[in-house]
């Protein structure tokens, strides 16, 4: 892979987690810790960019030696270490040690929706508010303290599809006619307020540009079709083959480049992504 205009920086990476930056099965990041730390050493910065929680995200950012922003519940709300930047963006809170943005919605609120919509068509699905903590372990393979972490969630809420492909279409019409999101995962169909990993990563894209005074470039890497919002903001699109289906379909332009791992997960994280910056 050679190197053109088109790759002249500075760059920001956004990466989804499961199936990408992490192994679809054991999750592992093994494959990539060595390239993420390169990345930390040329002033690279990696944003993870995930369905996961804000108790899920700290684990692994700890894990992964990350200490950039993070975006979580697929573009529920950023978090931005305190004093990252040299001031706190006018639409932040503080919580705790971060900078808080919030761009979706409180998941009592998405509840209350289910609940209204359960009395009316039924719940053809398994919620994670209503899950057990062993039946999260058996959908995700999980362990016991990161199936809690997973359900101690904020913004949405992961509903494990047990009816017909008919009955999701329906269902998603009447969340779409609430003015909610749903958007497919590797494993669950998540419900969340009016955002998406896109919403969240143009915010934060803007924070970066605005408060370091530098036009940042995107690199963005994905695997599944509701990636495709970041995917579609990237200069570099990046997306990973997953083992047991397609990739998603995005179509390269004079602004966007796109590039199909032949690894599957991290492997191809690093495969591209290393190419990239060799």
């Amino acid at each position: 892979m050679t190197k053109n205009n088109l790759f002249e920086g500075p760059w920001l990476i956004t990466s989804d987690l499961d199936g990408t930056l992490l192994d679809h099965h054991d999750y592992s990041h093994a494959p990539v810790d060595r390239l993420l730390l390169q990345l930390e050493q040329r002033q690279v910065p990696v944003i993870l960019n995930s369905s996961k929680t804000f108790a899920e995200m700290l684990e692994l950012r700890r894990q992964l030696h990350n200490e950039h922003p993070f975006i979580v519940e697929n573009g529920s709300a950023i978090f931005i270490p305190a004093n990252y930047f040299p001031a706190q963006p006018e639409t932040a809170r503080k919580r705790n040690n971060f900078w808080l943005i919030e761009t979706g919605l409180p998941r009592e609120q998405l509840r209350a929706f289910l609940r209204a919509d359960a009395t009316e068509y039924g719940a053809p699905y398994l919620s994670f508010s209503a899950a057990t903590c062993e039946e999260i372990v058996a959908a995700t393979g999980l362990t016991e303290q990161q199936a809690l972490a997973a359900q101690n969630r904020d913004y949405s809420e992961p509903l494990l599809w047990l009816g017909t492909r008919e009955e999701k279409r329906s269902f998603t019409t009447r969340a779409a006619a609430a003015g909610l999101s749903t958007l497919q995962g590797g494993r669950f169909l998540h419900l969340l307020g009016p955002t998406d990993k896109g919403a969240a990563t143009l915010a934060l894209l803007d924070c970066y540009r605005k408060y370091r005074h530098t036009d940042y470039r995107l690199i963005a890497a994905g695997d599944s079709p509701n990636d495709l919002d970041m995917l579609k903001l990237a200069d570099i699109a990046v997306i990973i083959r997953a083992p047991h289906r397609p990739p998603p379909q995005l179509a390269a332009s004079d602004k966007r480049r796109v590039i199909i791992s032949d690894a599957i997960g991290p492997a191809g994280w690093r495969e591209v992504v290393g190419q990239l910056f060799s």
